[in-house]
């Protein structure tokens, strides 16, 4: 009997010990820090696979500080980059980093999550959960019919996307190498990485007269960028009004800064002999619209950007401060949140108490979030603006500096062709920045805070603050 009751003993601490593991797991491994680590890791494997000697053409001449950004900006599907992917990489080189930004463009719990539901193992809730911060969606309801419809949506704009830029690009190339190029960039513009392996480092300044080519890529950025949920619930209502309501704020926000980047960079490039003024009507039109769907989200550059105008850059940090649409693949503040916000602004002057949109209300928590991300995107580029002043010591004036910057937490990828004379510590703060835009600082900064959410015993009176 002692015996067996020495065996119970056992047998209940180790029950105890399992209970207490499992409470710190939940407690420390949260949804969002799962997904914030499950990117560090394909950052540092990334990194690793880069130093490699047959991943770079000349051995040794990448250092680790130069793989991590390169690795960071492939994940985070930002497309800034220090070496040039085209002269300075090994096809294997290329290939790790297309594969980083596919993984970092779905999300590795997505893609992982699919793999659990093709050979039928059971999702626990907290790879649910992890999806949900993924994906950015706001319940666990159909997670895992959208999680399908992601892949499937992205197998299938990647593919026909690969095809029709092969041709484009045949007409230039072999076909193997067009085959390839079209197959890369595909991917690289529906994640919106901005990444591309054209001789020369000069983004897609060789077609500027192409507009095959641009607009089949602008094209495959606006249907990454929209999100994956936008693209599903098109494709399922059929009609505008069976549209939920994120779909009918998402589209006409994304159109209506499309349009304005349009005529913005059209008007203030026109006659600039650098970047527009050499060209024809149609070519100024379709350069235009490429510069305003690039820099929103993607990175591309049809245009030399550090030869635009002060208007144009200045429109270019606005459009990429914004930048995509929660769910999908760009980064910024969202689309969404510039509309609540402007939602906001206007229904105070008209001193509404209610803001009311297509018969639904915008409650208050989501008017704190709103105010939230944008506080945090503007204290974060204060801040690592202060700091690569500091590091660069007077280089660079401060708006190409605020360019990087902005392009770097925005997930951009555009440049003013400074990035490659960054130093170590001007990479790194670059690095975290992108690392944050891809999380969303909303969810990077809430890792951190280990607060729980619980319901006020007391009612305190409201605070005449005087604003």
């Amino acid at each position: 009997m002692r015996i067996k009751g020495e065996s119970f003993g056992k047998s209940r601490k180790v029950m105890d010990t399992k209970r207490f593991v499992k409470k710190l797991k939940d407690r420390v491994l949260t949804p969002i820090r799962l997904v914030m680590l499950s990117f560090f890791v394909i950052i540092i494997v990334g990194t690793l696979l880069l130093l490699l000697p047959f991943a770079i053409k000349e051995p040794g001449s990448l250092s680790f500080i130069d793989a991590l950004f390169t690795a960071t900006s492939a994940t985070c599907v930002t497309g800034l980059s220090v070496a040039s992917l085209h002269d300075d990489f090994t096809v294997f080189g290329q290939i790790v980093v297309l594969l980083l930004v596919q993984l970092g463009g779905l999300g590795f719990m997505t893609l992982t999550s699919t793999v659990y539901i093709f050979i039928r193992h059971k999702i626990s809730l907290r790879k649910r959960l992890s999806m949900r911060e993924d994906l950015s969606q706001p319940g666990l309801a159909d997670l895992k019919k959208l999680t399908l419809d992601v892949v499937k949506l992205t197998a299938a704009a990647e593919l026909t996307g690969a095809l029709l830029l092969a041709i484009g690009f045949s007409r230039y190339y072999d076909f193997g190498t067009a085959l390839w190029y079209g197959l890369f960039h595909s991917i690289t513009a529906f994640c919106n990485a901005g990444f591309d392996i054209i001789s020369g480092s000069t983004s897609l300044q060789t077609f500027y007269s192409d507009p095959y080519i641009l607009i089949v890529i602008s094209l495959l950025i606006i249907v990454g960028g929209i999100g994956f949920v936008v693209v599903s619930d098109i494709f399922r209502a059929g009609s505008w009004r069976k549209l939920k309501l994120h779909t009918k704020i998402v589209l006409p926000v994304t159109l209506a800064l499309i349009v304005i980047g349009t005529v913005g960079f059209l008007s203030a490039e026109y006659s600039n002999p650098e970047t527009l003024g050499k060209m024809s009507f149609g070519d100024k039109l379709v350069n235009a619209f490429f510069q305003s769907v690039t820099a929103r989200t993607a990175g591309f550059a049809s245009i030399n950007q550090g030869a635009m105008t002060d208007f144009s850059k200045s429109l270019t940090i606005v459009l990429m401060f914004v930048g995509a649409c929660p769910g999908g693949t760009g980064g910024g503040i969202k689309t969404t949140t510039l509309f609540v916000l402007l939602a906001t602004v206007y229904a105070t002057i008209r001193q509404k108490k209610e803001i009311i949109i297509d018969m639904h209300s915008i409650g208050r928590e989501t008017l704190a979030k709103a105010a939230t991300i944008l506080t945090l995107a503007v204290s974060v580029a204060v801040i690592s603006l202060m700091g690569l002043e500091i590091c660069m010591q007077g280089r660079f004036p401060w708006s190409q500096l605020m360019f990087e910057q902005v392009s770097a937490y925005a997930t951009v990828g555009l440049s003013e062709g400074i990035t490659s004379s960054l130093n170590t510590g001007a990479k790194l703060i670059l690095s975290l920045n992108m690392y944050m835009g891809r999380i969303g600082s909303f969810g990077f900064f809430m890792a951190f805070s280990s607060s729980v959410r619980t319901q006020a015993q007391v009612k305190y009176p409201e605070a005449g603050i005087i604003l």
